[in-house]
């Protein structure tokens, strides 16, 4: 028989301040790190570009004068769709999923607070699963219109198999995704997904 893990620190901490007095926890689990640093891995080759565009603007500049705010921006933005994979790998290591018999709930511990992003079962209209091995994958959560953190994720919104066995959308939106769109590289992946289906299924009860 195999004996079950300890809590982790996030689960005890989920179990002290978020979890209702009702509410049963169906399943906990982390974010691959390894896994975050290629979420929407096209952000980086395209800070890259625009990078090398600036410094090639300025090399060429003859006369170095006062940044101007356009410069200013167009710098900021560049740096932040590079470094795009080490901000997802640190937003992945301060990350921790839950799924109750109520809700869906991503916790993510910032400088000052925790956020708290939660999703009942009427928020949920479907998920799709994909396995990395037989621990690991990605859920992506499909969002009833009304909670819909994006416009991509609609209930309008069409899917497809792709090539590689993931699933892709052909509604003709852009190949973007929040982070809070569902699991990446969770742990568990079998039992996350065993426990979004008894959640969803209240709903459809």
């Amino acid at each position: 028989m195999k004996t079950p893990l300890p809590p982790s620190s996030a689960e005890s901490w989920f179990r002290k301040h978020i979890l209702w007095p009702d509410e049963t926890l169906f399943w906990s689990g982390r974010p691959d790190i390894f896994r975050s640093l290629f979420f929407n891995f096209w952000f980086c080759p395209v800070g890259a570009f625009l990078t090398v565009l600036l410094i090639m603007f300025l090399w060429t500049t003859e006369t170095v004068g006062d940044i101007r705010l356009p410069e200013a921006v167009f710098a900021l933005g560049s740096l932040w769709l590079l470094l795009s994979p080490l901000r997802y790998g640190w937003r992945a290591y301060r990350t921790a999923y839950f799924v109750t018999d109520k809700r869906a709930i991503i916790l993510r511990k910032g400088l000052f607070r925790v956020h708290e992003t939660a999703f009942f079962a009427d928020d949920i209209t479907d998920f799709r699963l994909k396995r990395f091995d037989r621990a690991r994958g990605d859920i992506r959560l499909r969002f009833s219109k009304a909670k819909a953190p994006n416009p991509y994720q609609e209930d309008k919104e069409k899917w497809a198999p792709g090539s590689s066995g993931s699933i892709i959308s052909w509604s003709g939106s852009a190949p973007f995704l929040m982070y809070n769109d569902g699991f990446w590289g969770a742990e568990d992946i079998t039992a996350a997904a065993d426990a979004l289906k008894k959640l969803t299924a209240k709903s459809r009860s």
